[in-house]
């Protein structure tokens, strides 16, 4: 069973994605620029998203998650509750 720390994070990355990354980036110390230099993302671009301001796609919340933060194991589980609940969907509209 994943601990309760584990299960926030991955709800946050669904659900308040930009908290999250103003978290992580206090949390490590990291600038908006060595955020940026890590994902190749515009520095704007990721104030953006903490602040809420821009929507986060799968592959930008992969991108900062895993070249910024190296939350690997967090990713997988997102990952497997996207599936899951594309399956789902699907069932639905089937």
């Amino acid at each position: 069973m994943l601990n309760e720390e584990k299960m926030t994070i991955v709800k946050m990355i669904d659900e308040r994605f930009g908290e999250l990354v103003k978290v992580m980036k206090k949390e490590r110390g990291y600038s908006l620029h060595e955020i940026s230099d890590r994902t190749n993302l515009s520095p704007s671009y990721i104030y953006r998203v903490i602040r809420g301001h821009r929507f986060a796609l799968l592959e930008t919340k992969l991108n900062i998650l895993l070249n910024c933060f190296k939350m690997e194991e967090e990713v997988e589980i997102y990952l497997k509750m996207v599936i899951k609940n594309k399956e789902s969907l699907k069932k639905i509209t089937d």
